[in-house]
């Protein structure tokens, strides 16, 4: 994410300077809290929302509350107040002494460096252990900001309400200070979630000792426990219940160590299935139990089996129809299920697990569990992890939070640990060398981390371009696909890299964080300036940010080539082409195919299929022809339209625009094909960027042109070079657009010498409602809206034809 679109997520309406931290997110782990703390900090300071000497107060101390402390201590020396208010006596007070297991990226497993045990953050880093020990390890740090920075820390001082005035200031609120609060310029709320609820009976703090860490020392010959909640919390409980004596981060380890083979692939795959439209409702279990059991290796089923606990009846409830939700840690679910099969499969049958049902009652936190349709029981252990209770925390904040956006987020997408952007790694690294006392590391050197960030390095060779990374010319799309940030250190002035400056933009654009260090910083920002600028990109909301800072050196790289830089650039364009070309047949896949992912246009089934066979028949031809391909993408995402294409124009031709600048168009241009009569296909040269005999066209997505919103109006100013537009992004009836008359007319002007006709103006056609009731409908109800067009056009051109002979 930039910054802007940090602080846009962040930030509360109507006030100025109040932003949310972390209290409203699915993905909630101490490692993700932080590194959302460490983002909005670098986005605050970044965008100027704070002067160097202002205050800030901070309200929580929770993990995302003092990071984002020690962050603005370290990076913001200058500050004249920096508050963090916390209700209870000390900061991370629900991990004291824990021994829950916290590991940094654990709930990204089985990706790739979900098993590294080092957090790897430039402030406030810890290591994989019990959260007790975590949190020692985190507050350490925050006494050492307090002792050495204007930091300070109010401790059981709850914050009763906040007051953002008309400017940029914000009172806050606290018992026994003034009516009229503390002022800061900048307030952020870590509040987090709360304590869980229903503690006031039998069930223990998910934080406190886990009394199934030990034997169960019972004289009962088979003690029930009792789980209510499918929730990670739910999960894990159950999973120490389940294991034998084992302390979570034993468990934790035991999974992590298992060799699960192509069971891995199979449980992958569902997960993708899970995360598509529709994929909320299904039955996760079922779908493990048909597709991932046939897969495990015999050895891992040894060892789960070995490490049940004996003589002890699980009974894992739920009042969701299935057991498992997608959103929950994919290595608690594959455990659980684990568990689960292997106590099926001996026959020991010590496992219940109840779907579908709800108490009977109220919950019961003490004393008999009635289920719905069940005679009552009490169990010897119960744990009722039924979410947490929120409320108190919100109370205070309820006025000012009202207007929140996410305040409720009910995400369609999988929940990913946030990533920390180059920007944040570049000042904290910087920062945090600095307060230790050590040369503050060049940028460069502080993003050179390993698997972190991709680095290039390009200087002048006698007359060539010499091009140093990891990553060849001729293989550029791994800059993206890997999904890392980019370094590029350009040890040559902006004019002598010449073309090779667009494509090195067009790479950069689409990238996390994009970050140039060169001697020629002048040169090369200018150029950078003009390339990204938001104007460059198919529409509004767009940001392709690229900052340039004097020279560093790079760390290590091979050299990979040393050519013109002409035929660089175009090798390098030839490869982003390609790897576009790839994501755009995916992404129609995605839509045509059974994933079905929705796009705001639901299509019939068998025009689906139609529609994927068309899309078949031009992508060959698109792959076939390197000069086809890139016209029919570039002017998908332009409605420019020249023989000549400038360079400049492909910058915005990246990931970042697939959806919907891309395949929305692209569907548009399909669904004309295959339903107007007129078998369009990728034309390789203009006009347009398709056509047929007789027939030019131009498919194309832009949400803007010329910085104005897509209109009717704007459509029609535009000058358009082909017989037929098709704007995807345009939500205009084609009446009103061909009702639109042109600047230089009136409305009974007669015809001049040289004036195109109403029958030989471009016919414009945008995505209108009628459009897109007719796509669900199927391909007859298609067909008969376009003929209509057709028709409404003949006779505007039939009339105009009259005007003109009777004027």
């Amino acid at each position: 994410m930039t910054a802007d679109e940090i602080i846009a997520e962040a930030l509360v309406p109507d006030t100025h300077s109040v932003l949310v931290l972390g209290s409203f997110e699915e993905r909630v782990t101490v490692y993700s809290q932080q590194v959302r703390a460490l983002n909005l900090v670098d986005a605050i300071l970044s965008r100027g929302l704070l002067q160097d000497t202002g205050s800030v107060a901070i309200v929580g101390g929770g993990a995302a509350g003092i990071t984002g402390a020690v962050a603005l201590a370290r990076a913001a020396p200058g500050l004249k107040k920096l508050d963090l208010f916390e209700s209870r006596s000390n900061v991370l007070e629900l991990q004291h002494h824990s021994s829950r297991y916290l590991h940094p990226h654990f709930y990204d497993w089985p990706n790739a460096g979900s098993d590294n045990p080092d957090a790897g953050l430039p402030l406030m880093n810890w290591t994989a252990g019990p959260a007790g020990t975590v949190a020692a390890t985190l507050r350490a740090q925050f006494d050492d900001a307090r002792r050495s920075s204007i930091l300070s820390f109010q401790p059981d001082l709850g914050v009763t309400g906040l007051s953002p005035s008309t400017t940029s200031t914000v009172r806050v609120l606290v018992p026994g200070a003034s009516p009229l609060g503390k002022i800061y310029d900048v307030v952020i709320l870590a509040i987090g979630f709360g304590l869980e609820a229903h503690l006031d009976g039998d069930t223990p703090s998910y934080w406190l000792p886990s009394q199934m860490s030990a034997a169960l020392l019972t004289p009962q010959p088979e003690p029930l426990v009792f789980v209510s909640g499918n929730g990670d919390g739910g999960l894990v409980d159950f999973l120490m219940a389940a294991f034998n004596a084992m302390e979570h981060q034993a468990i934790c380890e035991l999974i992590l160590g298992l060799d699960f083979g192509l069971a891995v692939a199979a449980v992958q795959l569902i997960e993708q299935e899970a995360w598509a439209d529709g994929g909320g409702d299904l039955d996760l279990l079922a779908l493990y139990r048909d597709r991932v059991s046939p897969l495990v290796p015999q050895p891992v089923w040894q060892t789960i089996i070995a490490n049940l606990r004996p003589q002890a009846r699980i009974h894992l409830h739920t009042r969701d129809p299935h057991l498992f939700r997608r959103a929950t840690a994919l290595h608690n679910r594959l455990a659980a299920f684990l568990v689960i099969e292997a106590d099926q499969s001996t026959g020991r049958n010590l496992i219940t697990v109840t779907t579908a049902t709800a108490f009977a009652g109220p919950v019961p936190v003490t004393g008999p569990i009635t289920l719905e349709g069940s005679a009552p029981f009490t169990p010897y252990r119960r744990f009722l992890r039924l979410g947490a209770d929120s409320a108190p925390n919100l109370a205070p904040f309820d006025a000012t939070l009202l207007a929140f956006p996410n305040r409720v987020r009910v995400s369609a997408t999988q929940p990913r640990s946030p990533q920390l952007t180059l920007a944040a790694r570049v000042r904290f690294e910087a920062a945090a060398a600095e307060a230790a006392g050590m040369a503050v590391p060049p940028p460069s050197a502080a993003a050179a981390i390993a698997g972190v960030v991709n680095h290039l390095f390009v200087r002048s060779q006698g007359g060539e371009i010499e091009w140093l990374s990891q990553i060849t010319p001729g293989e550029a799309e791994r800059f993206w696909v890997d999904g890392r940030p980019l370094v590029i250190h350009a040890d040559l002035s902006a004019a002598d890299a010449g073309p090779l400056v667009a494509a090195l933009a067009r790479i950069g654009a689409h990238v996390p964080d994009f970050v140039i260090y060169a001697r020629d910083v002048h040169g090369w920002r200018a150029a950078m300036s003009k390339l990204c600028a938001p104007r460059e990109l198919p529409g509004p909301d767009l940001a392709a940010p690229c900052v340039v800072y004097d020279w560093s050196d790079p760390p290590p790289l091979n050299a990979q080539a040393s050519v013109a830089a002409l035929p660089l650039a175009s090798t390098v364009h030839a490869a982003l082409d390609s790897e576009m070309l790839r994501q755009l047949r995916e992404a129609l896949h995605d839509v045509l195919g059974p994933a079905a992912v929705e796009m705001g246009w639901p299509i019939e089934l068998t025009l689906k299929g139609r529609l994927w066979a068309q899309w078949e028949l031009w992508h060959a031809a698109l792959l076939a022809d390197a000069t086809m391909r890139r016209r029919f993408l570039l002017l998908l995402a332009t409605e420019q339209d020249h023989a000549e294409l400038r360079d400049g124009l492909l910058v915005r031709l990246g990931p970042k625009i697939l959806r919907p600048f891309l395949t929305k168009p692209a569907l548009f241009g399909l669904t004309f094909a295959v339903c107007s009569g007129h078998a369009l296909e990728p034309s390789g040269g203009p006009p347009g960027n398709v056509a047929t005999q007789g027939i030019t066209g131009h498919a194309c997505g832009v949400g803007w042109i010329g910085g104005r919103d897509l209109g009717a109006s704007c459509a029609m100013r535009q000058t358009w070079s082909t017989g037929v537009v098709l704007l995807a992004q345009l939500k205009d009836a084609f009446q009103l657009v061909e009702g639109e008359l042109r600047f230089d007319r009136a409305a009974g002007d007669p015809p001049k010498v040289g004036t195109i006709s109403r029958g030989e103006e471009p016919l414009v056609i945008g995505a209108d409602e009628v459009f897109v009731t007719a796509l669900e409908a199927g391909e007859q109800s298609v067909q008969d809206y376009l003929q209509s067009i057709f028709k409404w056009r003949s006779m505007a051109a039939r009339a105009g034809l009259e005007e003109e002979t009777h004027g």
